[in-house]
Protein backbone atom coordinates (compact mmCIF):
# COMPACT_ATOMS: atom_id res chain seq x y z
CA UNK A 1 0.00 0.00 0.00
CA UNK A 2 3.00 2.26 0.84
CA UNK A 3 4.31 1.74 -2.61
CA UNK A 4 0.80 2.20 -4.51
CA UNK A 5 0.89 5.67 -2.60
CA UNK A 6 4.18 6.91 -3.48
CA UNK A 7 3.81 5.12 -6.76
CA UNK A 8 0.65 7.89 -7.20
CA UNK A 9 2.53 10.92 -5.74
CA UNK A 10 5.59 10.37 -8.42
CA UNK A 11 3.07 10.55 -11.21
CA UNK A 12 1.12 13.63 -9.35
CA UNK A 13 4.45 15.49 -8.78
CA UNK A 14 5.43 15.85 -12.41
CA UNK A 15 1.82 16.90 -13.40
CA UNK A 16 0.89 19.92 -10.72
CA UNK A 17 4.44 21.10 -12.11
CA UNK A 18 3.35 21.60 -15.48
CA UNK A 19 -0.03 22.87 -14.10
CA UNK A 20 1.70 25.96 -11.69
CA UNK A 21 3.98 26.37 -14.51
CA UNK A 22 1.42 26.83 -17.00
CA UNK A 23 -0.70 28.69 -14.75
CA UNK A 24 2.33 31.11 -14.05
CA UNK A 25 3.04 31.66 -17.84
CA UNK A 26 -1.20 32.32 -18.06
CA UNK A 27 -0.46 35.01 -15.97
CA UNK A 28 2.42 37.18 -17.33
CA UNK A 29 1.51 40.21 -19.54
CA UNK A 30 1.47 39.54 -23.60
CA UNK A 31 3.64 41.50 -24.23
CA UNK A 32 6.36 38.73 -21.84
CA UNK A 33 4.92 35.73 -23.57
CA UNK A 34 4.92 36.79 -27.25
CA UNK A 35 7.80 36.86 -30.04
CA UNK A 36 8.29 40.08 -31.19
CA UNK A 37 10.27 38.38 -34.68
CA UNK A 38 6.73 36.27 -35.62
CA UNK A 39 3.27 37.32 -36.28
CA UNK A 40 1.55 36.75 -33.10
CA UNK A 41 -1.60 34.02 -32.56
CA UNK A 42 -4.76 34.89 -33.73
CA UNK A 43 -6.31 33.71 -30.93
CA UNK A 44 -4.21 36.78 -28.86
CA UNK A 45 -5.97 39.12 -30.88
CA UNK A 46 -9.32 39.65 -29.37
CA UNK A 47 -9.87 40.96 -25.76
CA UNK A 48 -13.61 40.56 -23.91
CA UNK A 49 -15.53 43.12 -23.24
CA UNK A 50 -14.64 43.01 -19.58
CA UNK A 51 -10.58 43.78 -20.63
CA UNK A 52 -11.62 46.25 -22.99
CA UNK A 53 -14.51 48.13 -20.20
CA UNK A 54 -13.18 47.34 -16.56
CA UNK A 55 -11.86 49.50 -14.23
CA UNK A 56 -8.08 50.37 -15.34
CA UNK A 57 -5.87 48.97 -14.05
CA UNK A 58 -7.54 47.25 -11.02
CA UNK A 59 -8.08 49.16 -8.13
CA UNK A 60 -5.01 51.77 -8.79
CA UNK A 61 -6.03 55.87 -9.48
CA UNK A 62 -3.04 57.85 -8.77
CA UNK A 63 -2.70 59.99 -11.51
CA UNK A 64 1.46 60.33 -11.45
CA UNK A 65 0.58 56.27 -13.08
CA UNK A 66 -2.53 56.28 -14.59
CA UNK A 67 -3.58 60.01 -15.56
CA UNK A 68 -7.20 61.60 -14.90
CA UNK A 69 -10.00 62.13 -17.07
CA UNK A 70 -12.41 65.25 -16.61
CA UNK A 71 -15.90 64.39 -16.79
CA UNK A 72 -17.70 64.41 -20.20
CA UNK A 73 -18.89 68.01 -21.40
CA UNK A 74 -21.88 68.56 -24.23
CA UNK A 75 -19.65 70.31 -27.04
CA UNK A 76 -23.36 70.66 -29.15
CA UNK A 77 -21.16 68.79 -32.58
CA UNK A 78 -19.99 65.36 -33.10
CA UNK A 79 -16.58 65.75 -33.38
CA UNK A 80 -15.88 63.35 -36.60
CA UNK A 81 -13.21 66.20 -37.78
CA UNK A 82 -11.11 68.19 -35.47
CA UNK A 83 -8.27 70.61 -35.95
CA UNK A 84 -5.85 72.58 -33.12
CA UNK A 85 -5.44 76.32 -34.34
CA UNK A 86 -2.77 78.61 -33.23
CA UNK A 87 -4.94 80.36 -31.47
CA UNK A 88 -6.19 78.20 -29.13
CA UNK A 89 -8.84 76.52 -30.38
CA UNK A 90 -10.46 73.22 -31.74
CA UNK A 91 -12.60 73.40 -35.32
CA UNK A 92 -14.95 70.39 -34.77
CA UNK A 93 -17.26 69.34 -37.58
CA UNK A 94 -19.39 66.90 -38.72
CA UNK A 95 -22.71 65.96 -41.59
CA UNK A 96 -25.36 67.74 -42.23
CA UNK A 97 -28.61 66.56 -40.42
CA UNK A 98 -31.82 65.17 -41.97
CA UNK A 99 -32.85 67.90 -45.17
CA UNK A 100 -30.26 70.35 -44.63
CA UNK A 101 -27.00 71.66 -46.82
CA UNK A 102 -24.40 72.90 -44.41
CA UNK A 103 -22.04 71.19 -42.14
CA UNK A 104 -22.51 71.82 -38.57
CA UNK A 105 -19.35 73.20 -37.12
CA UNK A 106 -17.94 74.73 -33.58
CA UNK A 107 -15.24 76.58 -32.41
CA UNK A 108 -13.88 75.38 -29.12
CA UNK A 109 -11.56 77.55 -26.84
CA UNK A 110 -9.15 75.14 -24.56
CA UNK A 111 -8.53 77.87 -22.49
CA UNK A 112 -11.97 79.26 -21.80
CA UNK A 113 -13.77 76.03 -22.17
CA UNK A 114 -16.63 78.28 -24.35
CA UNK A 115 -17.94 76.99 -28.01
CA UNK A 116 -18.55 79.26 -30.73
CA UNK A 117 -21.25 78.19 -33.66
CA UNK A 118 -19.23 78.63 -37.16
CA UNK A 119 -21.50 75.98 -39.12
CA UNK A 120 -20.21 76.31 -42.69
CA UNK A 121 -22.43 79.08 -44.72
CA UNK A 122 -22.52 77.48 -47.67
CA UNK A 123 -23.90 74.08 -49.17
CA UNK A 124 -21.26 71.13 -48.78
CA UNK A 125 -21.16 67.63 -46.81
CA UNK A 126 -17.58 67.96 -45.62
CA UNK A 127 -18.27 64.62 -44.23
CA UNK A 128 -15.45 62.26 -43.62
CA UNK A 129 -13.16 64.96 -46.05
CA UNK A 130 -9.39 65.18 -45.51
CA UNK A 131 -8.21 67.80 -44.22
CA UNK A 132 -4.75 69.73 -43.33
CA UNK A 133 -3.05 72.80 -41.44
CA UNK A 134 -1.79 75.23 -43.72
CA UNK A 135 1.40 77.46 -43.26
CA UNK A 136 -0.17 80.22 -42.51
CA UNK A 137 -2.52 78.37 -40.25
CA UNK A 138 -5.76 78.36 -42.20
CA UNK A 139 -7.22 74.79 -42.32
CA UNK A 140 -7.86 73.34 -45.79
CA UNK A 141 -10.93 70.85 -46.15
CA UNK A 142 -10.81 68.50 -49.57
CA UNK A 143 -14.38 66.33 -50.45
CA UNK A 144 -16.81 64.91 -48.81
CA UNK A 145 -20.11 63.47 -49.31
CA UNK A 146 -22.38 63.98 -52.51
CA UNK A 147 -25.86 64.37 -50.73
CA UNK A 148 -27.82 63.92 -48.17
CA UNK A 149 -28.96 62.82 -44.88
CA UNK A 150 -26.78 60.45 -44.30
CA UNK A 151 -26.58 57.30 -43.49
CA UNK A 152 -28.31 56.11 -46.76
CA UNK A 153 -26.84 58.22 -49.68
CA UNK A 154 -24.46 56.09 -52.26
CA UNK A 155 -20.02 56.82 -50.90
CA UNK A 156 -20.06 59.63 -54.13
CA UNK A 157 -17.53 61.90 -53.50
CA UNK A 158 -17.59 65.86 -54.47
CA UNK A 159 -14.82 67.90 -55.84
CA UNK A 160 -15.92 70.85 -53.08
CA UNK A 161 -12.93 72.59 -50.62
CA UNK A 162 -13.59 74.65 -47.42
CA UNK A 163 -10.96 77.12 -45.92
CA UNK A 164 -11.20 77.82 -42.38
CA UNK A 165 -9.94 81.12 -41.27
CA UNK A 166 -8.60 81.06 -37.70
CA UNK A 167 -7.73 84.56 -37.05
CA UNK A 168 -11.72 86.26 -38.68
CA UNK A 169 -13.10 82.96 -37.53
CA UNK A 170 -15.17 82.35 -40.91
CA UNK A 171 -15.19 80.11 -43.89
CA UNK A 172 -14.47 80.45 -47.33
CA UNK A 173 -15.04 78.24 -50.24
CA UNK A 174 -11.82 76.98 -51.72
CA UNK A 175 -11.08 75.95 -55.47
CA UNK A 176 -12.28 73.04 -56.22
CA UNK A 177 -9.97 70.01 -56.72
CA UNK A 178 -10.05 68.20 -60.65
CA UNK A 179 -11.58 65.26 -59.06
CA UNK A 180 -14.19 64.22 -56.51
CA UNK A 181 -12.78 62.71 -53.44
CA UNK A 182 -14.65 60.53 -50.26
CA UNK A 183 -12.22 59.66 -47.57
CA UNK A 184 -8.71 61.80 -49.11
CA UNK A 185 -5.70 62.21 -47.52
CA UNK A 186 -3.67 65.27 -47.38
CA UNK A 187 -0.48 65.72 -46.43
CA UNK A 188 1.57 69.02 -46.23
CA UNK A 189 5.02 69.04 -48.41
CA UNK A 190 7.98 70.86 -47.68
CA UNK A 191 7.34 73.58 -50.26
CA UNK A 192 4.00 74.16 -48.59
CA UNK A 193 1.78 73.09 -50.63
CA UNK A 194 -1.09 69.82 -50.01
CA UNK A 195 -0.40 66.87 -51.45
CA UNK A 196 -3.68 64.99 -52.53
CA UNK A 197 -4.36 61.12 -52.89
CA UNK A 198 -7.49 58.57 -52.80
CA UNK A 199 -10.89 58.38 -51.75
CA UNK A 200 -13.96 58.22 -53.64
CA UNK A 201 -15.11 59.72 -56.88
CA UNK A 202 -18.22 60.68 -57.84
CA UNK A 203 -18.75 56.75 -58.86
CA UNK A 204 -17.84 55.51 -55.57
CA UNK A 205 -14.47 54.30 -57.23
CA UNK A 206 -11.39 54.63 -55.26
CA UNK A 207 -8.21 54.35 -57.52
CA UNK A 208 -7.65 58.29 -58.00
CA UNK A 209 -4.97 59.85 -59.44
CA UNK A 210 -3.20 62.27 -57.10
CA UNK A 211 -3.76 66.07 -57.17
CA UNK A 212 -1.62 68.99 -55.05
CA UNK A 213 -2.54 72.18 -53.83
CA UNK A 214 -0.75 75.44 -54.22
CA UNK A 215 -2.33 77.89 -51.68
CA UNK A 216 -0.30 80.70 -53.13
CA UNK A 217 -2.50 80.59 -56.09
CA UNK A 218 -5.16 78.90 -54.83
CA UNK A 219 -4.36 76.37 -57.68
CA UNK A 220 -5.03 72.61 -58.00
CA UNK A 221 -2.62 70.37 -60.67
CA UNK A 222 -3.38 66.58 -61.14
CA UNK A 223 -0.08 64.53 -61.06
CA UNK A 224 1.17 62.78 -64.24
CA UNK A 225 0.05 58.82 -64.19
CA UNK A 226 3.68 57.87 -62.73
CA UNK A 227 2.12 59.66 -59.53
CA UNK A 228 -0.63 57.32 -59.17
CA UNK A 229 -0.89 54.93 -56.20
CA UNK A 230 1.17 51.49 -57.47
CA UNK A 231 -1.87 49.35 -55.88
CA UNK A 232 -5.56 49.48 -55.64
CA UNK A 233 -6.56 49.76 -51.98
CA UNK A 234 -10.06 48.56 -50.40
CA UNK A 235 -9.34 51.30 -47.82
CA UNK A 236 -9.14 54.98 -48.21
CA UNK A 237 -7.07 57.43 -45.85
CA UNK A 238 -3.92 55.85 -46.16
CA UNK A 239 -1.20 56.86 -43.68
CA UNK A 240 1.25 59.16 -45.09
CA UNK A 241 4.03 60.85 -43.08
CA UNK A 242 6.84 63.14 -44.14
CA UNK A 243 10.20 62.01 -43.90
CA UNK A 244 13.57 64.07 -43.75
CA UNK A 245 14.84 63.33 -47.13
CA UNK A 246 11.27 65.02 -48.71
CA UNK A 247 9.95 61.93 -49.64
CA UNK A 248 6.44 60.74 -48.24
CA UNK A 249 6.13 57.03 -46.59
CA UNK A 250 3.01 55.20 -46.93
CA UNK A 251 2.25 53.87 -43.69
CA UNK A 252 -0.66 51.50 -43.96
CA UNK A 253 -3.35 50.67 -44.71
CA UNK A 254 -2.11 47.97 -47.07
CA UNK A 255 -0.01 45.60 -45.83
CA UNK A 256 3.13 46.82 -48.91
CA UNK A 257 3.66 49.87 -47.51
CA UNK A 258 5.31 52.45 -50.61
CA UNK A 259 7.50 55.83 -50.30
CA UNK A 260 6.65 59.15 -52.99
CA UNK A 261 9.20 60.51 -54.18
CA UNK A 262 7.51 64.28 -55.58
CA UNK A 263 10.73 64.90 -56.79
CA UNK A 264 10.34 62.12 -59.55
CA UNK A 265 6.39 61.77 -59.05
CA UNK A 266 7.34 57.80 -58.73
CA UNK A 267 6.46 55.15 -55.74
CA UNK A 268 8.83 52.52 -54.54
CA UNK A 269 7.16 49.42 -52.43
CA UNK A 270 9.39 49.96 -49.56
CA UNK A 271 8.37 46.91 -47.01
CA UNK A 272 5.56 44.73 -45.82
CA UNK A 273 4.08 45.10 -42.80
CA UNK A 274 4.37 41.54 -40.72
CA UNK A 275 0.66 41.34 -39.58
CA UNK A 276 -0.65 42.04 -43.75
CA UNK A 277 -3.26 44.51 -44.37
CA UNK A 278 -3.61 47.05 -40.96
CA UNK A 279 -6.96 48.48 -41.74
CA UNK A 280 -8.11 51.12 -39.21
CA UNK A 281 -4.94 50.72 -37.72
CA UNK A 282 -3.08 54.32 -36.72
CA UNK A 283 0.60 55.24 -37.19
CA UNK A 284 2.53 58.07 -36.63
CA UNK A 285 6.01 59.20 -37.34
CA UNK A 286 8.17 59.17 -33.61
CA UNK A 287 10.27 61.98 -32.81
CA UNK A 288 13.56 61.68 -34.52
CA UNK A 289 11.70 61.75 -37.86
CA UNK A 290 13.21 57.92 -39.12
CA UNK A 291 11.07 55.77 -37.36
CA UNK A 292 7.00 55.18 -38.45
CA UNK A 293 5.03 53.29 -35.75
CA UNK A 294 1.98 51.41 -36.20
CA UNK A 295 -0.42 50.22 -33.67
CA UNK A 296 -4.14 48.52 -33.70
CA UNK A 297 -6.04 47.37 -36.66
CA UNK A 298 -7.60 44.92 -37.91
CA UNK A 299 -7.19 42.19 -41.00
CA UNK A 300 -11.07 42.56 -42.46
CA UNK A 301 -11.50 45.80 -43.74
CA UNK A 302 -15.22 45.81 -42.67
CA UNK A 303 -14.32 45.15 -39.34
CA UNK A 304 -14.20 42.21 -36.52
CA UNK A 305 -11.03 40.81 -35.63
CA UNK A 306 -8.87 43.74 -33.58
CA UNK A 307 -5.42 42.84 -33.20
CA UNK A 308 -3.00 44.27 -30.38
CA UNK A 309 0.13 44.06 -32.23
CA UNK A 310 2.40 46.95 -33.04
CA UNK A 311 5.02 47.68 -35.58
CA UNK A 312 7.92 49.75 -36.41
CA UNK A 313 9.95 50.27 -39.46
CA UNK A 314 13.08 52.25 -39.38
CA UNK A 315 13.53 53.83 -42.66
CA UNK A 316 16.98 55.20 -42.07
CA UNK A 317 18.01 51.53 -42.28
CA UNK A 318 19.90 50.24 -45.97
CA UNK A 319 17.32 47.80 -45.94
CA UNK A 320 14.46 49.43 -43.78
CA UNK A 321 11.53 46.36 -42.62
CA UNK A 322 8.62 46.55 -40.39
CA UNK A 323 9.42 44.88 -36.85
CA UNK A 324 6.98 43.50 -34.19
CA UNK A 325 7.46 45.47 -31.17
CA UNK A 326 5.75 44.89 -27.51
CA UNK A 327 1.60 44.55 -28.28
CA UNK A 328 -1.10 46.59 -26.28
CA UNK A 329 -2.93 45.17 -23.66
CA UNK A 330 -5.95 45.55 -25.30
CA UNK A 331 -6.66 45.14 -29.09
CA UNK A 332 -8.59 48.00 -30.79
CA UNK A 333 -9.18 49.74 -34.13
CA UNK A 334 -10.21 52.80 -35.26
CA UNK A 335 -8.69 54.10 -32.30
CA UNK A 336 -6.80 57.59 -31.97
CA UNK A 337 -2.94 57.79 -31.11
CA UNK A 338 -1.62 61.00 -30.27
CA UNK A 339 2.20 62.46 -29.77
CA UNK A 340 2.26 63.56 -26.22
CA UNK A 341 4.29 66.66 -25.15
CA UNK A 342 7.13 64.36 -23.72
CA UNK A 343 7.00 62.20 -27.04
CA UNK A 344 5.12 59.37 -25.53
CA UNK A 345 2.10 58.03 -27.67
CA UNK A 346 -1.44 57.69 -26.24
CA UNK A 347 -3.48 55.39 -27.50
CA UNK A 348 -7.39 56.10 -26.95
CA UNK A 349 -10.84 55.32 -28.07
CA UNK A 350 -11.22 52.76 -30.19
CA UNK A 351 -13.60 49.46 -30.55
CA UNK A 352 -13.28 45.70 -31.26
CA UNK A 353 -16.29 44.64 -33.21
CA UNK A 354 -17.98 46.54 -36.52
CA UNK A 355 -17.73 49.73 -35.80
CA UNK A 356 -19.03 50.47 -32.31
CA UNK A 357 -18.89 47.36 -30.64
CA UNK A 358 -16.99 46.28 -27.70
CA UNK A 359 -15.75 50.20 -27.43
CA UNK A 360 -12.56 50.25 -25.66
CA UNK A 361 -12.44 52.95 -22.49
CA UNK A 362 -9.45 52.48 -21.39
CA UNK A 363 -6.28 54.09 -23.17
CA UNK A 364 -2.68 53.08 -23.23
CA UNK A 365 0.39 54.99 -22.72
CA UNK A 366 3.26 54.00 -25.29
CA UNK A 367 6.95 54.40 -24.10
CA UNK A 368 8.88 53.85 -27.48
CA UNK A 369 12.24 54.50 -25.62
CA UNK A 370 11.71 51.44 -23.32
CA UNK A 371 9.07 49.55 -25.48
CA UNK A 372 6.71 49.11 -22.84
CA UNK A 373 2.28 49.82 -22.85
CA UNK A 374 0.88 51.07 -19.63
CA UNK A 375 -2.67 50.84 -18.97
CA UNK A 376 -4.43 54.78 -18.50
CA UNK A 377 -7.44 55.58 -15.93
CA UNK A 378 -10.61 54.70 -17.94
CA UNK A 379 -12.69 57.26 -19.68
CA UNK A 380 -16.31 57.46 -19.42
CA UNK A 381 -17.85 57.91 -22.64
CA UNK A 382 -16.61 55.34 -25.27
CA UNK A 383 -14.36 56.54 -28.59
CA UNK A 384 -14.83 53.70 -31.18
CA UNK A 385 -14.99 54.66 -34.95
CA UNK A 386 -15.97 58.51 -35.97
CA UNK A 387 -14.33 59.67 -32.54
CA UNK A 388 -10.99 62.35 -32.36
CA UNK A 389 -8.10 63.02 -30.29
CA UNK A 390 -5.73 65.88 -30.02
CA UNK A 391 -3.36 66.97 -27.93
CA UNK A 392 -3.63 70.35 -26.28
CA UNK A 393 -1.07 73.43 -25.40
CA UNK A 394 -1.02 72.92 -21.81
CA UNK A 395 -0.58 69.02 -22.45
CA UNK A 396 -3.89 66.87 -21.84
CA UNK A 397 -5.25 65.64 -24.32
CA UNK A 398 -8.88 66.22 -26.19
CA UNK A 399 -11.10 63.01 -26.54
CA UNK A 400 -14.45 63.75 -28.13
CA UNK A 401 -16.44 62.41 -30.81
CA UNK A 402 -18.22 58.98 -32.28
CA UNK A 403 -21.52 58.76 -34.10
CA UNK A 404 -22.81 55.65 -32.10
CA UNK A 405 -26.74 55.98 -32.97
CA UNK A 406 -27.46 53.50 -29.28
CA UNK A 407 -25.27 56.53 -27.96
CA UNK A 408 -25.92 59.78 -28.81
CA UNK A 409 -25.20 62.00 -26.08
CA UNK A 410 -21.93 60.62 -25.23
CA UNK A 411 -21.38 61.34 -29.31
CA UNK A 412 -21.93 65.23 -28.76
CA UNK A 413 -19.41 64.96 -25.72
CA UNK A 414 -15.66 65.63 -25.26
CA UNK A 415 -13.67 64.51 -22.12
CA UNK A 416 -10.04 65.95 -21.03
CA UNK A 417 -7.12 63.73 -20.32
CA UNK A 418 -4.52 64.63 -18.44
CA UNK A 419 -1.24 62.15 -18.82
CA UNK A 420 0.25 61.30 -16.06
CA UNK A 421 3.37 63.59 -16.13
CA UNK A 422 1.23 66.58 -15.22
CA UNK A 423 1.08 64.84 -11.46
CA UNK A 424 5.06 64.42 -11.78
CA UNK A 425 5.71 68.07 -10.04
CA UNK A 426 6.83 71.67 -11.19
CA UNK A 427 5.96 72.03 -14.31
CA UNK A 428 8.72 74.17 -16.27
CA UNK A 429 7.81 77.97 -17.66
CA UNK A 430 8.64 79.99 -20.80
CA UNK A 431 9.27 83.49 -19.86
CA UNK A 432 9.75 84.78 -23.49
CA UNK A 433 10.54 82.89 -26.60
CA UNK A 434 9.91 83.96 -30.42
CA UNK A 435 6.31 84.44 -32.19
CA UNK A 436 8.30 83.50 -35.43
CA UNK A 437 11.65 82.07 -36.74
CA UNK A 438 13.23 80.89 -39.68
CA UNK A 439 15.05 77.31 -40.65
CA UNK A 440 18.41 76.57 -39.32
CA UNK A 441 18.06 79.62 -36.73
CA UNK A 442 19.31 79.98 -33.21
CA UNK A 443 16.91 81.56 -31.32
CA UNK A 444 16.90 82.31 -27.47
CA UNK A 445 13.66 80.45 -24.65
CA UNK A 446 14.35 82.50 -21.35
CA UNK A 447 13.30 79.87 -18.70
CA UNK A 448 14.25 79.86 -14.59
CA UNK A 449 14.24 76.56 -14.91
CA UNK A 450 16.74 75.92 -18.25
CA UNK A 451 19.42 73.68 -15.44
CA UNK A 452 16.37 71.08 -15.60
CA UNK A 453 15.70 71.28 -19.30
CA UNK A 454 16.37 68.53 -20.99
CA UNK A 455 14.93 68.35 -24.32
CA UNK A 456 13.23 71.29 -26.37
CA UNK A 457 10.77 70.14 -29.01
CA UNK A 458 8.69 71.61 -32.05
CA UNK A 459 5.08 69.91 -31.52
CA UNK A 460 2.89 70.06 -34.63
CA UNK A 461 -0.80 70.72 -33.90
CA UNK A 462 -3.38 67.96 -35.14
CA UNK A 463 -5.47 67.62 -37.76
CA UNK A 464 -7.67 64.18 -37.46
CA UNK A 465 -10.08 62.04 -38.51
CA UNK A 466 -11.29 58.24 -38.83
CA UNK A 467 -7.84 57.06 -36.91
CA UNK A 468 -6.05 59.36 -39.03
CA UNK A 469 -3.85 62.48 -38.19
CA UNK A 470 -2.42 64.01 -41.03
CA UNK A 471 -0.76 66.85 -39.20
CA UNK A 472 0.50 65.64 -35.59
CA UNK A 473 4.74 65.41 -35.40
CA UNK A 474 7.01 66.08 -33.15
CA UNK A 475 10.42 67.48 -33.78
CA UNK A 476 13.64 67.67 -31.10
CA UNK A 477 15.66 70.63 -31.78
CA UNK A 478 19.25 71.04 -30.54
CA UNK A 479 19.65 72.93 -27.39
CA UNK A 480 22.35 74.55 -25.77
CA UNK A 481 21.96 75.50 -21.77
CA UNK A 482 22.52 79.17 -20.10
CA UNK A 483 21.88 80.75 -16.89
CA UNK A 484 18.36 81.62 -17.21
CA UNK A 485 18.00 80.21 -20.81
CA UNK A 486 18.10 77.99 -23.86
CA UNK A 487 20.03 78.36 -26.90
CA UNK A 488 17.83 76.41 -29.63
CA UNK A 489 18.25 76.15 -33.06
CA UNK A 490 15.45 75.51 -35.32
CA UNK A 491 15.09 72.84 -37.56
CA UNK A 492 17.73 72.58 -40.40
CA UNK A 493 15.05 72.51 -43.31
CA UNK A 494 11.43 72.05 -44.35
CA UNK A 495 11.91 68.45 -45.06
CA UNK A 496 11.74 67.84 -40.56
CA UNK A 497 9.30 70.44 -40.32
CA UNK A 498 7.23 71.49 -42.76
CA UNK A 499 6.26 75.51 -42.96
CA UNK A 500 3.43 76.38 -40.40
CA UNK A 501 2.47 77.13 -37.09
CA UNK A 502 3.84 74.49 -33.77
CA UNK A 503 3.57 73.95 -30.40
CA UNK A 504 7.42 75.04 -28.37
CA UNK A 505 7.93 72.73 -25.62
CA UNK A 506 10.19 72.59 -22.75
CA UNK A 507 10.88 68.63 -20.87
CA UNK A 508 12.34 68.29 -17.77
CA UNK A 509 14.45 65.78 -16.11
CA UNK A 510 11.05 64.53 -14.17
CA UNK A 511 9.59 64.22 -17.62
CA UNK A 512 7.21 66.56 -17.24
CA UNK A 513 6.41 69.79 -20.00
CA UNK A 514 6.10 72.91 -19.91
CA UNK A 515 3.12 74.67 -21.21
CA UNK A 516 2.89 74.99 -24.86
CA UNK A 517 3.26 78.21 -26.70
CA UNK A 518 2.65 78.94 -30.02
CA UNK A 519 5.50 79.90 -32.90
CA UNK A 520 5.14 80.19 -36.61
CA UNK A 521 8.12 78.68 -38.55
CA UNK A 522 8.64 79.98 -41.85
Amino acid sequence: MRTIVSGKRSLLIPFLIIIIALTVLTALPLSARQSKSAKPAASAQTASARNAQAASPGAKSDPSQVGSWTAPVNLGVITIHAALLHTGKILAWWYPQGTNVNSPAKLYDTVTGKTKDVTVPFPGDFFCSGHTILADGRVLVTGGLLGNPHPGVPDDGITATAIFDPGSETWSQGTPMNLARWYPTDVELPSGQTLTLTGKNEHAVIDLPMEQYDPATEVWTLLPSSANIPQQSSDTYLKMKLLTNGKVFMAGSNADTYTFDPATNRWTLTATMNFGNRYHGAAVILPGLTKVFTAGGTANHAGGGATATAEVIDLAAPAPQWSFVSPMHIPRYNSNLVILADGTLLEVGGAQTERYGTPVLIPELYDPSTDTWTEMMTQTDSRPYHSTALLLPDGTVWSAGSDDPTKKIAGHSYEIFSPPYLSKGARPTITSAPSAITYNQKFTVTTPDAASVTKVALVRPGSTTHDNDFDQRYVVLDVRHGTGKLSVTAPPSANYAPPGWYMLVLVNSSGVPSVMPFLQLM
